[in-house]
């Protein structure tokens, strides 16, 4: 039953996506677990850009199952519009599924994030106003709708009777934008979407499982990082779902022994989007250099990424929490031609120096990063020579940041990706499926 899972080490946007894309050559199904059209996956295959943020990386391969767990939450109107990005650059949705029990954002919630974020003031947690947190509310407050109700018209009919009037009250009582559906606009729709992904939706869980029990490889993807986790990550500006280790088995319905490896992603440096405590943020020129050299924007926001130096006490958090028995360093090539490269170890508290990240969030706003400095390097001219002598063609003080990277985390970093594309990777392990 080989499986592994590919989860962000920070904030999200490590490349989780080409790396998942690197990885699922040999992969039989691809599983996202949690999140939903918030998170962002730029893949390129072949030229082709796919911009992705609801369907799973590995729906570009083909001869692949892609599955939305039940941890997943959908918004089924943009997903229709990522479905037509895919078939108009000649791919297919065949290999789709969809959870019967993943919950589905509706228009109402998107309105309702946007007021929420009103309301906190000066307080705001930098939501991308999808409306994934009010569809998670929903869910937990048990008055979501799910994918698989879309198969039962009477069903819809009784929800709808609910919760629209419930919606219309609270968008009203929220100073929020009105929503204009009736109960039957409403159905009408949801009948609509079950036209267009009706044969998609089903048992997931009993589909992953029988895979794993045929000896199929199965890749299961996470969205956003493991520091937005809603428990571990840094209360209140995180997202609504579970994004460590813990969530791949309750998001796709697996048990936790059925998880073989987990590769935690990690990007070079650190970046993050919204608000928030960075420890190990730049300012200034220094950070814009850097962003702009990343190209920091966000695929699903476009807004720049804040972004800062490799944080070894936030990856250690996220180690612990993720269980990781493999890193990817990502992005490493936009360090190149750095002199010299500042590595967070720990946090000096109030004359304390700290090197477990803390869920406080006025400590870790009064947090300074304690640094190691170590050499840059120079950058290359030829990747694909550099890709072909392996880690060793590697510049020397390049190897020694990735090292100690490793000695820290007590975790090897088995894939090194050197640029943006699937081929610019180099992979220290080879074999993921034994």
């Amino acid at each position: 039953m080989p499986s592994l899972a590919i989860i962000g080490a920070q904030w999200g946007d490590e490349g989780k996506g080409k790396i998942t894309d690197y990885l699922d050559e040999k992969a039989d199904l691809i599983v996202r677990f949690q999140g939903g059209n918030n998170a962002g996956h730029t893949i390129i295959v072949d030229d082709k850009v796919f911009k992705l943020h609801g369907l799973p990386s590995g729906v570009v391969r083909p001869g692949k199952l892609a599955v939305i767990g039940n941890g997943v939450v959908v918004n089924l109107e943009e997903l229709g519009d990522e479905i037509n990005q895919v078939l108009e650059n000649g791919g297919s949705i065949d290999g789709l599924r969809i959870s019967d029990r993943a919950h589905l954002i509706m228009n109402y919630h998107k309105k309702l994030d946007g007021a929420e974020e009103k309301y906190r003031g000066k307080n705001v947690v930098g939501t991308t106003k999808k409306g994934i947190g009010p569809a998670y509310q929903d869910k937990i407050a048990r008055i979501g709708f799910r994918a698989g109700d879309l198969l039962e018209e009477d069903l819809l009919k009784d929800k709808i009777s609910f919760v629209i009037p419930y919606k219309k009250d609270l968008l009203n009582m929220m100073e929020a934008e009105p929503c204009s559906c009736t109960n039957e606009s409403l159905l009408e729709k949801m009948l609509g979407w079950k036209e267009r992904i009706g044969d998609c939706i089903c048992d997931t869980s009993v589909l992953i499982n029988d895979a794993l029990d045929d000896g199929k490889n199965v890749i299961f993807e996470g969205a956003q990082g493991a520091m937005l986790d809603i428990d571990h990550g840094t209360y209140p500006y995180v997202t609504s779902s579970a994004t460590c280790g813990g969530g791949v088995c309750t998001g796709s319905g697996i048990a936790p022994n059925r998880l073989d490896k987990v590769i935690g992603v990690v990007k070079a440096y650190t970046t993050r989007v919204g608000e928030g405590p960075f420890v190990s943020e730049l300012s200034g020129e220094e950070e814009l250099a850097l962003q702009k050299k990343g190209g920091e924007f966000g695929v699903t926001t476009g807004r720049g990424r804040r972004c800062g130096w490799l944080d070894l006490v936030v990856l250690e958090h996220a180690k612990r929490m993720c269980g990781f028995t493999s890193l990817c360093i990502t992005k490493i090539d936009v360090l190149n031609d750095i002199p010299e490269l500042p590595v967070c170890v720990a946090y000096e508290i109030d004359g304390e120096e700290v090197k477990h990240f803390p869920a406080s969030i006025s400590k870790l706003n009064r947090a300074k990063p304690v640094y190691e400095t170590m050499k840059g390097w120079k950058g290359w001219d030829d990747t694909e020579a550099l890709i072909k002598g392996g880690y060793d063609n590697l510049p020397g003080e390049m190897r020694e940041y990735i090292e100690f990277t490793e000695k820290y985390l007590k975790v090897p970093a088995d894939l090194i990706s050197v640029g943006p594309d699937r081929d610019e990777t180099i992979d220290r392990k080879g074999d993921w499926w034994n």
